[in-house]
């Protein structure tokens, strides 16, 4: 188990802050560093795998439930190798959960790992009870009860640990999973489905020589591993048809993996969701910004390439180019409908029904090297803010990095979604139109955000999703008063 002091390290950009001065700081985010005992590992040498979809073990009045067990096992990852995992199910990444909207399940989630572990559903509108809080905890040996009620439209979340100052490091050991929301207004599109349909969990991750996860090195200028990981297996490839493939975007680095991500070929691919959902027309881009916990739901069109072609997804991270998958053209067009030109209808947030507005500033405090938010390090026995359940309040997000230290922050909200305003007064990119709950805030940029508090009263965190700041203090407390 990893102690504070360890935490801190693995903080990555908090730990490096904290540890190098600021020219080894910028040099190492000018040199990733590759340690040498890193097994050798071929580009496109494995094919994806698609997580398999958990089947409820049991259905009584309209509600789903579901088993799943934390355990520690072995994975293949690195071909020729086994990869010690703590996973769900003793997978990497976990099951898919997929269910359709205002269907409750009810997950029994039941700890045979060697520490405590907490279970969130990133993006998912529960209960405070379900949320995977600090108090929460399950202890190893012991189970609990999440209840996930799905009032909310069609949408791509994941669930993973919660466990504070270790949720950096028990992601890391495997602790993900997908979870799909479907609806009727989404039934009606014919966007692509099934086998069609494809998720790709986008993470990092470092090897040893034997294949074992090996902690991304901030002393060394390493803020995120060198190998891409999807669905567990490295940078691999994907036979697809000559048609159009819907893809389920997650960045789920553990780390501090922030990806502009572009096809090989330059051509346009649409982007038709994030993280809370549909968007409400398809917006065509050429770069896709995706940083960890945000998720994006693109439409690639095949149908031009000749069977035999391959097309690479490549992403940058801190200016270093990644291979994340090939597509190789296998097989001749089959029939598909057209993108539609309108998705979903999205009810504007606004501004001018709003009496609270909320200025948060995220910040390495490099007095006590912890991560802050208003000054503040994360106290679970603090309650920072009281929003008034059915109210709607404006944030403006501040990154108060310096330039000498120029280090990203990813704000997250459990509970509620949000529309971002503007950012810097600008308004957002069309991509990120739609409904959000994380958002990238560059060093002395300010975003403002709108959310409404409906459905649940409770305790409930904000936090940068870049996990080792979370775990290095940059989280806080809202209680949502009836």
């Amino acid at each position: 188990m990893p102690k504070r002091r360890d935490v801190l390290k693995f903080g990555l950009l908090a730990g490096a802050a904290a540890a190098l001065p600021v020219e080894r700081l910028t040099s190492a985010f000018a040199r990733p560093a590759v340690a040498a005992t890193a097994p050798a590992i071929t580009l496109f040498d494995t094919a994806l795998v698609v997580p398999p979809v958990l089947k409820p073990t049991l259905t009584i009045a309209g509600t789903d439930y579901y088993d799943i067990t934390m355990r520690v096992a072995k994975q293949e990852i690195v071909p020729g190798l086994k990869t010690p995992i703590w996973g769900y199910n003793g997978v990497f990444p976990g099951p898919t959960i997929r269910t359709r909207r205002n269907r409750p399940i009810v997950i029994r989630q039941r700890n045979k790992l060697p520490v405590e572990a907490a279970v969130h559903l990133h993006g998912g509108n529960v209960p405070s009870s379900s949320d995977g809080l600090p108090g929460q905890e399950i202890a190893p040996g012991k189970d609990r009860f999440y209840l996930y009620p799905n009032r909310q439209q069609a949408t791509t979340l994941w669930y993973h640990d919660h466990v504070h100052h270790h949720e950096s490091f028990n992601t890391t050991q495997g602790l993900t999973g997908l979870y799909l929301i479907t609806d009727p207004a989404e039934d009606k599109l014919g966007l692509p489905s099934g086998k069609y349909d494809v998720p790709l969990v986008i993470q990092d991750r470092s090897f040893n020589a034997d294949g074992s996860f090996r902690l991304p090195d901030p002393n060394l200028g390493e803020f995120a591993g060198e190998v891409a990981v999807i669905n567990g297996r490295p940078s691999p490839f994907f036979a697809v048809e000559q048609r159009r493939y819907r893809f389920r975007l997650l960045n789920g680095s553990s780390a501090d993996c922030l990806h502009e991500l572009t096809l090989g070929s330059g051509d346009t691919f649409h982007v038709i969701g994030t993280d809370g959902g549909l968007l409400a027309a398809p917006v065509p881009v050429q770069k896709l910004p995706l940083a960890p916990s945000e998720r994006a739901e693109v439409i690639v069109d095949f149908s031009k390439y000749p069977v035999g072609s391959q097309l690479v997804l490549n992403s940058s991270v801190f200016g270093t180019p990644m291979q994340l998958i090939r597509f190789d053209v296998t097989k001749a067009k089959s029939q598909q409908t057209p993108l539609p030109p309108k998705l979903v209808p999205i009810q504007r947030l606004k501004e001018s029904h709003t009496k609270v507005h909320r200025d948060f500033q995220l910040n390495l405090d490099l007095g006590s090297g912890e991560m802050v938010i208003n000054g503040k390090s994360f106290d679970p026995d603090r309650i920072d803010i009281r929003p008034k359940l059915g109210s709607t309040e404006v944030w403006t997000i501040f990154n108060g990095e310096t330039p000498d230290l120029p280090i990203p922050h990813v704000f997250h909200t459990h509970l509620v979604r949000f529309q971002i305003l503007d950012r810097d007064g600008r308004p957002p990119a069309p991509f990120e139109s739609g409904w959000k709950d994380s958002v990238t805030v560059m060093p002395g940029e300010r975003v403002r955000i709108i959310l409404r508090f409906a459905d649940f009263p409770g305790r409930f965190l904000y936090h940068c999703h870049l996990l080792g700041h979370a775990d290095a203090g940059m989280m806080a407390t809202m209680f949502v008063t009836p």
